[in-house]
């Protein structure tokens, strides 16, 4: 018997009526003989709402309790979605991260899953029951509660399967598919039938938000069999796997595109910014919400960062790189600075520029 996890995002649970319709999409696999594990996220706008609330006693991020209140917008959605299965008859049962339990290690806000313990799920799963698992937290050595990032459900759901052996994990969203760009920002971005773990996972660093940087991380290690999929239509899916069969005449999987970015030019203290990333000797990118410490860097935050992705920009990197420079400053826009990584290169625009560049490219490479 095929065993499927399943993890619900926040707008696929964004209300009561949503919930109803989620439970509709689990029953489906159930009648169909499947035996399934759920991974939910919370409503769509509470984890929002538990921020705001902190702001009034909290400034930081990186503390426990702080923690303990964002994670428990999970444990809402998790018993509604139970309480409803067991309504329409399917046996189903809310469990805490704690419960399982997923340990966590790492800091507070940022952790990692360090391991899951099948044992309390697949007791659930023996006994008929579906089990409604929080994402995004996990329990440390110490007992505390630590979340995982947002998105963090995302990676709550593969390093389930991965530990489960699961036959395909599930990831829906309000989007049909992994696309060559952001539908809501490029209005002719194409679904991609398939992507690689490593192209994926270069787009969520690079901006992407259909998944979790981590999760892709854990299903790349543990090949965990992943597609993406809508809870709002059934048009189509997008394919995660090892290897891809899709024909692209540049070998580019898509574009993504990110305008919470700032960048520093000269000295910088980088002890100061976890997630600060250093393109060139003296040039570094790293998220506006941190704050540099008195130093002698040119910070500029008056930028958007559009990232190519993969295998094509790589074929002749000098190449490529000249001639996308060229299209767009023939296009009348301002290039500030542009970078490499192993599958994307990176173009740091003016803000105000960003999203006519990244249309602009998407019109270039795929139409």
């Amino acid at each position: 018997m095929k065993l499927c996890v399943l993890k619900f995002g926040g707008s696929s649970v964004a209300t009561t009526s949503r919930i109803k319709h989620v439970s509709e999409i689990i029953a489906s696999y159930v009648f169909n003989g499947k035996r399934v594990v759920v991974i939910t996220s919370a409503m769509q706008g509470v984890t929002n709402q538990l921020i705001e609330l902190t702001k009034a006693f909290n400034n930081s991020s990186l503390n426990r309790e702080y923690d303990a209140v964002v994670s428990s917008g999970e444990l809402v959605a998790a018993g509604l979605l139970a309480m409803r299965l067991n309504s329409i008859g399917i046996k189903a049962k809310s469990l805490n991260a704690w419960q399982i339990p997923i340990k966590i290690k790492g800091e507070f806000s940022d952790a990692f899953i360090e391991r899951v313990n099948k044992d309390k799920i697949l007791e659930e799963i023996e006994q008929g029951i579906v089990p409604i698992i929080t994402g995004f937290q996990g329990i440390s050595e110490s007992g505390d509660v630590y979340t995982i990032g947002r998105g963090g459900s995302d990676a709550t759901a593969c390093a389930v399967a991965s530990v489960m052996n699961a036959d395909e994990c599930c990831i829906y969203t309000d989007v049909d598919g992994v696309y060559t760009a952001d539908p809501r920002i490029v209005l002719k971005a194409r679904r991609l039938k398939e992507v690689s773990y490593d192209e994926m996972l270069e787009l969520a660093r690079c901006g992407a938000r259909v998944l979790q940087a981590k999760s892709i991380d854990i299903a790349k290690q543990y090949e965990v069999s992943l597609k993406v999929l809508s809870s709002f239509t059934t048009q189509g899916e997008t394919i995660i796997a090892k290897k891809t069969d899709y024909l692209s005449n540049r070998e580019i999987a898509g574009i993504a595109y990110n305008t919470n970015m700032a960048m520093a030019t000269g000295n910088v203290e980088t002890d100061d910014l976890p997630n600060i990333e250093r393109v060139s000797a003296d040039t570094f990118i790293f998220p506006k919400s941190c704050e540099l410490k008195e130093s002698a860097a040119i910070v500029d935050n008056n930028i958007g960062i559009v990232s190519i992705v993969g295998k094509g920009t790589k074929s002749n990197p000098e190449m490529f790189r000249e001639e996308i420079i060229s299209y767009i400053k023939g296009r009348s826009m301002q290039i500030k600075y542009v970078y490499e990584k192993d599958l994307s290169l990176s173009l740091v625009a003016p803000f105000q520029q960003t999203e006519i560049t990244a249309n602009l490219i998407h019109s270039y490479l795929f139409e």
